[in-house]
């Protein structure tokens, strides 16, 4: 029996337990986790950023791996913490600059000769000039804080005074704080959102799923940009997928090569398919959220099997099987978020099969923002995203029913979430 250590405490690393927790062959520990996530599932009383500690519970547990879920403790440099004792499912903090720094993302981007948007980049230093740029633009743009924002550091502006306002916030310091002092100013991209997923291992990688993601707040593609409202999977062609390959993968990985390293981990690739050429807009160095929801639950392979062939860098061997059919998740969040995110929301619970998150065959509930209730039938919502109701289907239609009644049996005071998701 190996034994896994998940880093994390939101919907994605509840989605990766529930992964886990089909294998007869891995142990399951999550640090912190979430009052949602229950036995067999192990609650380890940790935050990432406790790293003596950790040390301490992987020596104690001789865990075998350690994936890590969200993006702060990569970029703090957790691979180079860990490594020595276990295999760690990331990369080493010297490449996270492709998610930490969408400044640096995007020089690497024209290095590389990999599609993407016009862009100019400013700092704060630069106010006036910035100012001045954003007065002679054509509009819609988009504004990019460079730093990480957990998923809400895109604007779009629609005239030269939304663009300054939104830019003066950011210099400010009073949106984004430091992740705000430098913003990228890009061209706005017509086209379709794609999520591309690999799972790379330092000499060769797999494709995952691919999905697409919900990032607006509300129906219709308004409201504020959010951590993610919602997803569906798969979303694309193989066909298509070979085109990425040639036009953006491989460019990515032959120019970190030159660099002098290689990439291990999962790599995320948000596209804007234009036609049929993929625009890189972002990369993230792990699976996204509610991405992760999703595309999991439609992997075949054992999650071990995975994890050895990570460990023994041969994932470019490995067919990653999909079941036939589509899933569809559904962000339910509390009232206010994004911007002001409310509290204490009582969450009255239906029966829950292993780990907190099975319902039946096909739908499922992952939970993010969560504490315990004031009895075990309930939880409390800590504010921003709640959970992620999760339906499968053999058409997305029928995925998409099951998500939504999901969704039906797990109201709260104040709950937001969009009606249309895989239907817009």
């Amino acid at each position: 029996m190996e034994r896994l250590l998940i880093l994390g405490r939101g919907a994605r690393e509840h989605a990766l337990a529930h992964k886990a927790l089909r294998s007869k062959r891995l142990e399951v520990y999550v640090a912190p986790g979430n009052a949602g996530m229950r036995p067999p599932i192990h609650r380890v009383p940790l935050e990432e950023n406790q790293i003596a500690g950790l040390r301490d519970f992987i020596r104690a547990k001789q865990i075998s791996y350690v994936l890590v879920g969200p993006e702060l403790p990569l970029a703090r440099g957790i691979w180079d913490d860990l490594h020595d004792l276990t295999v760690v499912v990331g990369p080493p903090q010297r490449l996270t600059f492709l998610e930490a720094s969408k400044a640096k993302a995007k020089a690497f981007l024209l290095e590389a000769d990999i599609p993407t948007a016009q862009a100019a980049i400013f700092d704060a230093s630069q106010q006036a000039e910035a100012e001045q740029y954003l007065r002679g633009q054509n509009y819609p743009l988009v504004l990019k804080a460079s730093g990480l924002a957990a998923g809400k550091g895109v604007f779009i502006a629609s005239s030269a005074e939304e663009a300054i306002r939104f830019a003066r916030a950011c210099w400010s310091g009073q949106r984004f704080g430091t992740a705000g002092q430098t913003l990228v100013i890009e061209e706005f991209l017509q086209g379709e959102e794609r999520s591309v997923f690999v799972w790379a291992d330092g000499k060769g990688y797999t494709f995952l799923p691919t999905a697409r993601d919900y990032k607006r707040l509300q129906d219709g593609d308004a409201g504020p940009n959010t951590g993610g409202m919602g997803a569906y999977a798969p979303a694309e062609d193989p066909k298509w997928l070979d085109i990425v390959r040639e036009k953006v993968l491989e460019p990515t990985f032959h120019t970190l090569r030159k660099m002098g390293t290689s990439y291990q981990g999962f790599l995320y690739v948000g596209l804007m398919k234009v036609g049929t050429e993929p625009y890189v807009l972002e990369y993230n160095v792990r699976l996204g959220d509610p991405e992760a929801q999703v595309i999991l639950p439609l992997i075949e392979n054992d999650l071990e099997e995975l994890l050895y062939y990570y460990r023994i860098q041969k994932l470019s061997e490995l067919r990653v099987r999909v079941r036939a059919g589509y899933a569809v998740g559904v962000v339910a969040a509390t009232a206010g978020y994004p911007e002001a995110p409310r509290a204490g929301a009582k969450i009255s619970l239906p029966e829950l099969g292993e780990g907190g998150s099975y319902l039946h065959e096909r739908a499922f509930i992952y939970w993010a923002g969560v504490k315990e209730g004031p009895n075990e039938e309930t939880l409390e919502a800590t504010g921003g995203r709640t959970y992620t109701a999760v339906g499968l289907g053999t058409t997305l239609e029928e995925a998409r029913t099951h998500a939504y009644q999901v969704i039906e049996k797990l109201p709260f005071e104040g709950r937001q979430f969009r009606s249309d998701i895989a239907r817009l």
